[in-house]
């Protein structure tokens, strides 16, 4: 039986784009116990993760750096939608032993203060130094704790007398390896016009925002009800990074390299990364054409093609070999490619590469979020996931592939948050490199791991790797 919403929800349905199908799908999603990915092992070197040679480095590169010089094929792409609350948590609650002995010692360092900030906090007592930074940083007004991740400076450069900020650092970074190309930020609706004015004049950095079409319902656990607003207003939510997925289809580049906006590092450190970033463009460049050679052999469908499909299809499809006929191999063989950089897994939370068992009986390689993991998770696993991604989104004849028909939207999240007081369970599109890629050629390479360098909390930022 169909809920019963009333003429509010099904004008704020209308104004979103949704069916009263979605509706009722997102409902049912909601209500249900969540479920668990089918997860056959994790992948690990030599099953799954493509450990490269020096020989196979140096070929991946000049690939990479022959894409970076062609012009209109590669961009980058940085989900920077998020608000920095998550990073400032710990600040509202009753500080650890940890958090108050670096406030303690080491606030005036954090790279957002002014100068007379920073004169004002070293001049104090180290119990008062706490005090004082903690109130600056969660003021409504004048705090870092409410704006978008990217805003925040995250390194300051003494000699320069400046500190930049995340955006800033990535566009440097880029510019760096890949000049005037394309630059794409996701962006909160409410800062979009400030952030653009970061780069006034620069027409290859653009910003986009996640549409309210991707947005979720909640669900009111105590009411057991749909959760909405004093008005009776259903309460709407931003539908997670893998709402992101429309956006990523609006970029038109035949290559795009993705990374999260808090994986920066300092100036000093960029040349090694973009290294890295050639390495990873170009063995997507090498696979996308192996694909597109095979797609346009002159004996398609023939005995000696079927067998080369097969044997190339292997590493991104466990039972390749059971495809029913030529038709089905190209079907799997037409499918967009991402190469996505994997580091040994040293304890940080997240998501990691697993074989997975998809409904169409196919094995295939796969980013799981821990959300996704049967109860009690897995074990065995050797290595993480820091978004790090080189992506294929066009075919040989220069048309683009539709990565939304790509995606498994039955890899959903739910999760349980607070609002107003009230617990509440909420739902998230499957994620942008979760789900939403689930269909894609998927090939894991292990790199380095100085490749990944979030900031996740605000002491990140006082690690030696941002000050030196």
């Amino acid at each position: 039986m169909g809920t019963a919403w009333t003429a509010q929800d099904e004008e704020a349905f209308s104004k979103r784009g949704w069916s009263l199908q979605e509706a009722e799908s997102q409902s049912e999603k909601l209500q249900s116990a969540g479920h668990a990915v089918a997860v056959d092992r994790p992948c690990t070197e030599g099953d799954g993760i493509h450990v490269l040679t020096s020989e196979d480095r140096e070929v991946a590169r000049a690939a990479g750096v022959e894409v970076l010089q062609t012009a209109n094929q590669c961009s980058r792409f940085v989900p920077a939608s998020g608000a920095a609350s998550r990073m400032f948590a710990a600040l509202h609650r009753t500080l650890n032993p940890t958090l108050e002995e670096s406030l303690q010692q080491q606030a005036q360092a954090f790279p957002f203060w002014s100068t007379c900030q920073r004169e004002a906090l070293e001049a104090l007592a180290p119990a008062e130094r706490a005090v004082q930074a903690r109130s600056w940083m969660l003021h409504a007004e004048t705090g870092w704790s409410h704006l978008p991740k990217g805003l925040i400076p995250f390194h300051w450069y003494a000699q320069e007398g400046v500190s930049r900020s995340s955006f800033e650092e990535h566009a440097t970074e880029w510019s760096a390896l890949a000049g005037s190309a394309p630059l794409h930020f996701t962006v909160p609706e409410r800062y979009q016009a400030h952030i653009e004015s970061i780069w006034d004049g620069s027409d290859h950095i653009t910003t986009s925002v996640q549409s309210p079409s991707t947005d979720t319902l909640a669900w009111d656990i105590e009411a057991d009800a749909h959760a909405r607003h004093a008005d009776g207003s259903l309460l709407f939510r931003p539908g997670g990074h893998g709402a992101l997925l429309k956006n990523l289809a609006g970029v038109e580049t035949p290559f795009i390299l993705i990374r999260n906006i808090d994986n920066v590092v300092p100036h000093r450190l960029m040349a090694d990364r973009n290294e890295e970033q050639r390495v990873l463009l170009g063995r997507c460049a090498e696979l996308a054409r192996q694909r597109d050679a095979l797609l346009g052999r002159s004996d398609r469908g023939k005995k000696q093609w079927v067998e080369d499909a097969i044997a190339w299809l292997r590493p991104f499809d466990a039972y390749a070999g059971d495809a029913a006929d030529a038709d089905a191999l190209v079907a799997l063989l037409d499918r967009p490619v991402r190469v996505a950089g994997m580091v040994l897994n040293e304890g940080a939370p997240g998501g990691g590469p697993f074989w997975i068992s998809q409904a169409n009986g196919r094995t295939v390689p796969s980013i799981v979020e821990s959300a996704e993991l049967p109860a009690g998770g897995l074990t065995g696993g050797t290595h993480f996931n820091p978004v790090d991604l080189a992506c294929n989104v066009q075919r040989a004849d220069g048309s683009q592939y539709d990565v939304l028909q790509f995606a498994d939207q039955g890899r959903y999240f739910t999760g349980q948050k607070d609002w107003n007081g009230r617990s509440i369970r909420i739902l998230e599109r499957p994620g942008l490199w979760n789900g939403g890629m689930d269909e894609w050629l998927t090939q894991f390479i292990e790199v380095p791991a100085m490749t990944f360098a979030p900031v996740k909390t605000v002491l990140d930022l006082l690690d030696p790797i941002r000050r030196g």
